[in-house]
């Protein structure tokens, strides 16, 4: 495993971090069957193998994704990077719906108030005394940035938090934020199918000193191999909503992982290795969250972080990306 400092901060993670949101379960992720002894297992295999950073948040089910980590982090939590969000809750003190889950509304709000009674509410269910990263897990127009970031510095001034970070945001939001102070990192979504945020909003993170932390970079499984082609999943299931599973996308990835083959075998990796080795191969600012579930695709994803790719076949690959893209 390799590590890399995290923005500005004094925090040294794992290239490869622990996304959690399928542990939280609910409608989003149907088949979770997880609990507090597979969720402490899991954790001792990342400890095992090296990851040592963990992302939460209040919404991964509604809440029982940061009790379970909580239960599952005692007599390790000294052992981990921990980071969570704030800005959305279902307490029914904001009037911002975001959406509906599992029988909650969900509202967005990044007033110095509601992020607060976030910090003490994931303190709670994660059953600690602070959070390493703190992040704004969505962005508001109503309340001004120089509200909400103000908060988070007292925070980490008090030592709730240790580190800022903001997600699904833009280049210019991130910008807003550092006029104000520094944040450490952006969390947002980037894959070989999704590379809208390639262009200027990492280039900004490598000027400022900022980390790129990469969410859905497999595209919800959908690049992990041919076997997940015409997966089908119930209704308001997250995996649902992305196109590379439906039936009638077959032939063209059949034919995307046709290509992709022979240098699955030139590296001797699966093909989610060689995705996400070319996620990485794109900026040394850029840390890759990964949602797992099971101890075997740990061990498969940490492989990535040692492949170093030709760029005869970097370009290979977004090549065939690209004819995706086209469809």
């Amino acid at each position: 495993m390799r590590y890399m400092q995290i923005g500005k901060s004094d925090i040294n993670a794992s290239v490869v971090s622990l996304g959690s949101f399928g542990i939280g379960g609910g409608a989003t992720w149907s088949d979770t069957t997880i609990d507090i002894q597979g969720t402490s297992k899991l954790l001792d295999a990342a400890l095992e193998n090296g990851v040592n950073m963990i992302d939460a948040a209040p919404v991964y089910g509604i809440g029982a994704g940061e009790i379970l980590l909580g239960e599952a982090l005692k007599g390790k939590r000294d052992k981990f990077i921990l980071q969570t969000k704030c800005g959305l809750n279902w307490r029914g003190e904001s009037e911002v719906l975001e959406y509906v889950r599992d029988g909650k509304n969900v509202c967005r709000d990044l007033s110095a108030k509601a992020i607060r009674k976030d910090l003490e509410d994931c303190l709670s269910r994660l059953q600690t005394d602070y959070i390493d990263i703190f992040i704004t897990h969505r962005q508001s127009d109503i309340v001004s940035v120089e509200e909400t970031m103000g908060e988070l510095l007292k925070m980490v001034t008090e030592g709730k938090i240790r580190a800022v970070g903001i997600s699904n945001a833009t280049p210019d939001r991130l910008k807003d934020y550092t006029k104000i102070g520094h944040v450490d990192m952006v969390q947002e979504k980037f894959s070989l199918l999704s590379r809208q945020n390639e262009k200027e909003y990492i280039p900004v993170c490598e000027e400022i000193g900022t980390t790129f932390q990469v969410f859905s970079s497999l595209e919800a499984g959908s690049l992990t191999g041919p076997q997940v082609i015409g997966n089908t999943y119930p209704a308001g299931d997250f995996r649902g909503y992305f196109k590379w599973f439906k039936e009638e996308m077959r032939p063209y990835m059949e034919a995307f992982y046709n290509q992709l083959s022979p240098l699955c075998d030139k590296y001797d990796c699966s093909y989610a290795n060689l995705v996400q080795a070319w996620t990485l191969h794109q900026s040394p600012v850029i840390n890759l969250l990964t949602g797992i579930r099971r101890i075997e695709s740990l061990k498969d994803s940490i492989k990535a972080v040692d492949i170093s790719l030709d760029d005869a076949d970097v370009a290979k690959i977004q090549a065939e990306a690209d004819k995706l893209l086209a469809l």
